[in-house]
Protein backbone atom coordinates (compact mmCIF):
# COMPACT_ATOMS: atom_id res chain seq x y z
CA UNK A 1 0.00 0.00 0.00
CA UNK A 2 1.30 3.58 -0.94
CA UNK A 3 1.99 6.26 1.76
CA UNK A 4 -0.72 9.23 1.58
CA UNK A 5 2.66 11.47 0.27
CA UNK A 6 3.60 9.31 -2.05
CA UNK A 7 1.62 10.67 -4.51
CA UNK A 8 2.02 12.13 -8.04
CA UNK A 9 3.22 15.61 -8.15
CA UNK A 10 1.16 16.37 -11.20
CA UNK A 11 -1.46 14.19 -13.71
CA UNK A 12 -2.76 14.92 -17.13
CA UNK A 13 -5.29 13.24 -18.49
CA UNK A 14 -7.31 12.79 -21.35
CA UNK A 15 -10.14 10.42 -21.59
CA UNK A 16 -9.05 7.21 -19.86
CA UNK A 17 -5.34 7.78 -20.54
CA UNK A 18 -3.27 9.27 -17.19
CA UNK A 19 0.62 10.13 -17.47
CA UNK A 20 1.39 10.78 -13.74
CA UNK A 21 4.58 12.48 -12.93
CA UNK A 22 6.82 11.56 -9.71
CA UNK A 23 9.27 13.83 -7.92
CA UNK A 24 12.09 11.79 -7.04
CA UNK A 25 15.43 13.35 -4.95
CA UNK A 26 18.74 12.71 -5.26
CA UNK A 27 20.76 12.62 -1.97
CA UNK A 28 21.99 16.30 -3.09
CA UNK A 29 18.42 17.36 -2.56
CA UNK A 30 18.21 17.65 -6.67
CA UNK A 31 14.87 17.35 -7.94
CA UNK A 32 14.34 14.64 -11.42
CA UNK A 33 11.12 13.06 -12.55
CA UNK A 34 9.94 10.10 -13.75
CA UNK A 35 6.28 9.37 -15.80
CA UNK A 36 3.86 6.36 -15.63
CA UNK A 37 1.46 5.83 -17.93
CA UNK A 38 -2.13 3.80 -17.33
CA UNK A 39 -4.75 3.55 -18.70
CA UNK A 40 -8.82 3.28 -16.67
CA UNK A 41 -11.40 0.89 -16.85
CA UNK A 42 -13.98 -0.82 -14.88
CA UNK A 43 -13.78 -4.15 -14.07
CA UNK A 44 -16.42 -7.46 -14.11
CA UNK A 45 -17.47 -5.81 -10.63
CA UNK A 46 -18.15 -2.35 -11.57
CA UNK A 47 -14.86 -1.11 -9.58
CA UNK A 48 -12.55 1.28 -11.78
CA UNK A 49 -9.14 -0.01 -12.20
CA UNK A 50 -5.94 0.60 -13.91
CA UNK A 51 -3.70 -1.24 -16.42
CA UNK A 52 -0.49 -0.08 -17.84
CA UNK A 53 -1.69 -1.96 -20.97
CA UNK A 54 -3.37 -0.33 -24.13
CA UNK A 55 -5.34 -0.98 -27.04
CA UNK A 56 -4.02 0.40 -30.50
CA UNK A 57 -7.18 3.32 -30.12
CA UNK A 58 -5.47 4.57 -26.91
CA UNK A 59 -2.23 5.14 -28.41
CA UNK A 60 -3.05 9.05 -30.05
CA UNK A 61 -3.91 9.89 -26.14
CA UNK A 62 -1.28 7.98 -24.81
CA UNK A 63 1.22 10.09 -27.09
CA UNK A 64 -0.84 13.45 -26.36
CA UNK A 65 -0.58 12.64 -22.11
CA UNK A 66 3.32 11.43 -22.47
CA UNK A 67 4.25 14.84 -24.37
CA UNK A 68 2.03 17.07 -22.03
CA UNK A 69 4.20 15.44 -19.47
CA UNK A 70 7.40 16.01 -21.14
CA UNK A 71 6.53 19.73 -21.76
CA UNK A 72 5.16 19.65 -17.80
CA UNK A 73 8.56 18.47 -16.26
CA UNK A 74 10.67 20.90 -18.84
CA UNK A 75 8.93 23.50 -17.95
CA UNK A 76 9.46 22.79 -14.11
CA UNK A 77 12.61 21.54 -14.40
CA UNK A 78 13.18 25.38 -15.53
CA UNK A 79 12.05 26.51 -12.58
CA UNK A 80 13.93 23.67 -10.27
CA UNK A 81 17.11 26.05 -8.78
CA UNK A 82 19.72 23.33 -9.15
CA UNK A 83 22.99 22.67 -10.67
CA UNK A 84 23.85 20.87 -13.61
CA UNK A 85 24.47 17.09 -13.05
CA UNK A 86 26.74 15.58 -15.78
CA UNK A 87 24.64 12.69 -17.64
CA UNK A 88 21.49 13.88 -16.97
CA UNK A 89 19.26 14.03 -20.41
CA UNK A 90 17.92 17.36 -19.38
CA UNK A 91 20.81 18.66 -18.36
CA UNK A 92 22.44 22.30 -20.00
CA UNK A 93 25.67 20.38 -20.18
CA UNK A 94 24.28 17.75 -22.38
CA UNK A 95 24.00 19.68 -25.95
CA UNK A 96 25.84 17.63 -28.73
CA UNK A 97 28.98 18.86 -29.57
CA UNK A 98 29.50 19.89 -33.33
CA UNK A 99 31.59 17.48 -35.06
CA UNK A 100 35.24 18.90 -35.60
CA UNK A 101 35.52 20.08 -39.56
CA UNK A 102 38.91 20.47 -41.59
CA UNK A 103 40.79 18.89 -38.34
CA UNK A 104 42.55 15.51 -38.64
CA UNK A 105 43.15 13.12 -36.57
CA UNK A 106 46.72 12.76 -34.76
CA UNK A 107 48.68 10.12 -36.85
CA UNK A 108 46.39 10.17 -40.04
CA UNK A 109 47.96 11.19 -43.11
Amino acid sequence: MKAKNDRPIQEITIGRIRASIWLNRRKTGMPWYNVTASRSYKDEKGDWQDSQSFNYSDLPCVGKVLEDAMSWIRDQSALDVHEVVPGHAMDEGMKAKAPSVGRKKRGSK
